[in-house]
């Protein structure tokens, strides 16, 4: 199943930016074709007819026990890729930014996956494969709070 692995593999359409205290950022650390390691964002894949916050709803409980986790003001929009674009993402996303009181709270959601916290400022540059423009700057101005509640369109 592939309900948890982002990026244009699988099409998948929610991801959670689940932050700590600290401003850290959880990663999922999986194998990645070729033996080498991989990071990327909680993702999911949104149900026929399911609204994105749903679809994040239900990612969240993979992650942690109810309550554990909340969800943050800010949202990010990237919008699907035009077609003829060499980017795998076709579909829009949705970029949840949710907070843990405590790194414990979390666990990695699916099989054989592990979570790795990075600080706000380390943890876009090793997610490039998501091809989400802007991801750097959205984390960086969420955790600084520069950006303004409500929706953000990235790239």
């Amino acid at each position: 199943m592939c309900m948890y692995a982002p990026g244009g593999c699988c099409g998948c359409d929610v991801l959670l930016a689940c932050f700590d205290p600290a401003h850290r950022i959880a990663l999922i650390r999986r194998d990645a074709p070729g033996g080498g390691r991989r990071l990327d964002l909680p993702a999911t894949r949104r149900r026929a007819d399911e609204p994105y916050r749903q679809a994040a709803d239900r990612l969240a409980g993979a992650m942690a026990p109810a309550g554990a986790l909340r969800f943050g003001k800010v949202t990010g929009r990237i919008p699907a890729v035009a077609p003829g674009n060499s980017a795998q993402q076709r579909a829009e996303r949705r970029l949840f930014t949710t907070h843990a009181a405590a790194r414990g709270d979390l666990h990695a959601p699916g099989d054989g996956a592990q979570l790795v916290w990075l600080l706000h400022g380390d943890a876009a540059a090793q997610m490039t494969h998501l091809a989400i423009a802007d991801l750097d700057l959205f984390l960086q101005g969420y955790a600084e709070g520069w950006i303004p509640d409500g929706w953000i369109t990235l790239g």
